[in-house]
């Protein structure tokens, strides 16, 4: 072991030009200009799937309300990740324009909660992916808001990643007529019977007696029990699709600067290549705007908002995953680019959610959902495959 690499373990923090030095010389240490391999963009990619197909399930059998306390503690262990992964990665600049990607986030993340209670687990998280996945693949494939272009090398790569996008979104049609057994909260309803006992006492002046037949009342989204059945869905399905456009867009700040970097220059220097480097900026926006949110929630309900204290590690566990997810998904991005990226970490979490639904809280039942639920995952795993073969 060489001087310079001792020095780095026994004092990490008097030592960053050192360590710089020999990162330099190692090309396997991921600097701020390090090119990440074709290969860890696929890791990364399994990495976000798994994550972000599971990180809802430590929340599942907890109340989160109406979601804004929750969030809140998701977005303080989200951005504790973040800040980890700037002192391993020595990161030496923040970027101010990526927390506008992380507020993008935040806001798009406010109705997962409802669509949840709405439409499922699954269905939910499917939806809102098939939408993010359409808007951020267009916004690498063909430039919006001043990105360059991302266009595949040859016309069989690019025929592939087209039809990788028109699999991913047919397959969410599918699961639009799957019907989760976690949907619908239906009004009360009330009904009237006779005693057996008094009904020959009628006639001496007593009372009916009335037996009050109660279905489960939503304490979190009072308005719900004003809805039909097919109302609430409906609702879910649009929220969960606006949900997904910001989730579309959270990256775009990040990819700007590195298409731009003669814009964001510092000292001379350009900004970092590398997105592990963008990980803490946008964490940060993610942390500032849900306190902002929760600060104004509470002002509106008067110093009381909802809070179930039983949520909170939960929530925190779910926000971890989501931050480590993330972090695979930036690599992704990295190293495959957006175009190529989004088709593929946007399609194979709903497959994960659902065998989480299917096998473990049985939200899904019954032959008609079951061929519903295979047809779509099928569609997707295809999707998938010509996503990543047209890198």
């Amino acid at each position: 072991m060489s001087n310079t690499t001792v020095t780095l373990f026994v004092n990490p923090f008097t030592t960053i030009s050192e360590s710089s030095t020999f990162a330099t010389q190692n090309s396997t240490f991921p600097t701020s200009d390090t090119s990440l391999p074709v290969w860890t963009g696929f890791v990364g990619c399994l990495v976000a799937s798994l994550f972000f197909g599971s990180n809802f399930v430590p929340v599942k059998q907890f109340s989160a309300g109406d979601g804004f306390f929750f969030q809140f503690c998701f977005c303080v262990a989200t951005w504790i990740i973040g800040l980890i992964t700037d002192l391993i990665v020595a990161n030496k600049r923040f970027y101010p324009l990526v927390l506008v990607g992380g507020i993008l986030w935040t806001t798009g993340n406010l109705a997962t909660v409802f669509c949840i209670k709405t439409c499922g687990l699954s269905v939910g998280l499917l939806i809102w992916g098939t939408t993010s996945l359409i808007v951020g693949w267009a916004g690498g494939r063909f430039g919006v808001l001043g990105l360059k272009a991302q266009v595949p090398t040859s016309t069989p790569k690019l025929a592939m990643n087209y039809i990788s996008v028109v699999f991913a979104a047919l397959s969410a049609v599918f699961f639009l007529f799957i019907n989760s057994e976690n949907t619908p909260r239906r009004s009360p309803s009330f009904s009237i019977k006779e005693d057996d006992k008094t009904a020959d006492k009628l006639s001496e002046g007593n009372n009916m007696v009335m037996t009050v037949v109660e279905y489960p009342r939503d304490e979190d989204f009072p308005f719900l029990n004003r809805l039909s059945r097919l109302q609430q869905k409906i609702l879910g399905y649009i929220l969960a699709a606006l949900a997904g456009v910001f989730y579309g867009i959270m990256f775009i700040p990040d990819s700007y600067i590195r298409d731009h970097p003669e814009d964001f220059q510092r000292n001379g220097e350009n900004p970092a290549s590398n997105g592990l480097y963008y990980v803490n900026s946008q964490y940060s926006g993610i942390l500032l705007s849900s306190t902002f949110y929760f600060i104004v929630y509470s002002g509106l309900k008067r110093n009381k908002p909802s809070i179930n204290p039983s949520i909170c590690l939960p929530a925190m566990v779910s926000g971890t995953m989501w931050a480590i997810a993330n972090i695979g998904f930036i690599v992704a991005i990295s190293a495959l680019k957006q175009a190529v990226a989004y088709p593929i970490v946007s399609v194979l979490p709903g497959i994960v959610t659902s065998l989480w639904s299917l096998f473990f809280f049985r939200e899904i039942s019954g032959r008609r959902n079951l061929i519903f639920l295979g047809s779509g995952m099928a569609l997707r795993c295809l999707a998938a495959v010509l996503s990543g073969l047209s890198a």
